[in-house]
């Protein structure tokens, strides 16, 4: 043992750790946090976006799948049969030249709506939230003299999701087109 130093000393140097050593380890572990809570956040609001895509791939098709099955289906036809709803408004579907918005018949109270819903979650507060959404679908006839009469179809979705737009302030949108013939 050193005898200019007290045994005391030597027992304080190696006991615990000084407070800029703790500073520094209460600093990293504060990084590492943050880092863990926002990568988190970023993960739900990208899995919530998908599940609204989800929903909004789901209504456009449902519409797709109308277009290209419903008949008859013959617009050459003297009159034209092309399926067309007339009872409701809006119209269930409407595949006439032109642009039009498409209703949605709500199941539980039989009733036509203009807002189709997406999907419709809980939030931690137990409010449920329900993202809708307005469809439309474009007709063009896009025929020419030597083929047969064809449709083309543009079914878009639009919906505000949280009450967020996109940056350049338009609503989200999906879309999908379908090619139609007629039946004979």
């Amino acid at each position: 043992m050193n005898p200019h130093q007290s045994p005391c000393t030597s027992e304080r140097r190696t006991a615990g750790f000084t407070v800029v050593e703790t500073a520094v380890a209460l600093g990293i572990l504060g990084i590492g946090v943050a880092c863990v809570i926002g990568t988190l956040t970023k993960m739900n609001a990208i899995a919530a976006t998908s599940r609204n895509i989800s929903g909004a791939y789901a209504a456009v098709m449902s519409q797709v799948d109308l277009f290209e099955s419903l008949g008859p289906f013959n617009p050459q036809s003297n009159p034209q049969q092309i399926p067309r709803d007339a009872t409701h408004n809006p119209p269930l579907y409407d595949m006439t030249v032109g642009t039009h918005t498409i209703g949605y018949l709500d199941p539980t109270t039989n009733t036509v709506s203009n807002q189709w819903p997406i999907y419709q979650y809980s939030d931690p507060n137990g409010n449920t939230i329900l993202v809708k959404g307005t469809l439309t679908i474009q007709v063009t006839d896009i025929s020419n003299a030597d083929a047969p009469k064809t449709y083309r179809a543009i079914v878009t979705i639009s919906y505000d999701y949280g009450n967020h737009t996109l940056a350049n302030g338009n609503p989200y949108t999906f879309s999908m087109s379908a090619l139609r013939t007629s039946d004979s």
